[in-house]
């Protein structure tokens, strides 16, 4: 896991972490080492398990109350705003004792957080306040009289670029062997998914990629390439109703 320099400069700095993972792979979107660094700087940290509205609410209650055995979770859709009440009232209530509790918005890539800080801050963005340390390019918005969002996600890449790819942080096409990506993708996706999105019975993923070619028209000598970039993409845009645990 790499950390921009934005990224640590929020982490130092925020009271409050609110680290942004999928709902649709929420273990595999934890960065276990930012929670980590959370806990040894003393920090408050609460786990956002977004894109709540891409996955069944039954599901994201075991994850919800599995996560809360270790951070205080909540889950939220940016899209429908839904749980974000909630998400204001943990804020709230795990704020530390300070005059100014200044509140930073982690994550992997795609997870949401701008999207997230934007239904937090709603109307408010124009409403900035100095903060001593930052850089230009971080703003400050004054959410209430105690609470300060930075207005800048820190973002935390992962190493491995099928993650990346599957995130929807790396373009397919951008993949040398998409084909791997789609694997993983496979590996943690219940057959059931696929088979339900693209109606089609397979074996492995060699067969996937071939009946998915097929069923596309791809011919040539990239013709799987092209099916395996074809699902990912399907996924980053959520055509494929699945998740995993």
């Amino acid at each position: 896991m790499k950390r921009s320099n934005i990224a640590k400069r929020i982490i130092d700095m925020s009271d409050i972490i609110l680290e942004v993972i999928d709902a649709r792979m929420p273990k595999d979107t934890r960065i276990k080492s930012l929670e980590h660094l959370a806990k040894r700087k003393n920090k408050t940290l609460i786990i956002v398990l977004n894109k709540a509205d891409l996955v069944p609410e039954d599901f994201i209650e075991i994850v919800k109350d599995d996560f809360s055995k270790e951070f205080p979770t909540v889950y939220v859709s940016s899209k429908t705003r839904k749980g974000s009440k909630t998400l204001r009232k943990y804020m709230k209530d795990y704020s530390p004792e300070k005059e100014k509790v200044y509140i930073g918005v982690v994550g992997y890539p795609n997870t949401g957080k701008s999207s997230l800080i934007n239904v937090l801050v709603g109307r408010k963005r124009s409403k900035t306040a100095p903060m001593p340390g930052f850089t230009k390019s971080i703003q400050i918005i004054k959410l209430s009289k105690r609470h300060y969002l930075i207005d800048t996600p820190g973002i935390l890449v992962p190493e491995d670029e099928n993650l990346l790819a599957i995130l929807g942080a790396k373009r397919p096409e951008k993949l040398e062997y998409p084909e791997k990506a789609v694997g993983m993708l496979l590996s943690k996706l219940s057959k059931y998914f696929v088979k339900k999105y693209y109606n089609v019975e397979f074996n492995d993923i060699s067969d996937f990629l071939e009946k998915i070619a097929d069923k596309f028209n791809y011919v040539g000598e990239n013709r799987l390439k092209r099916a395996a970039i074809k699902v990912l993409d399907d996924w980053i845009k959520g055509k494929i109703k699945g998740y995993w645990y």
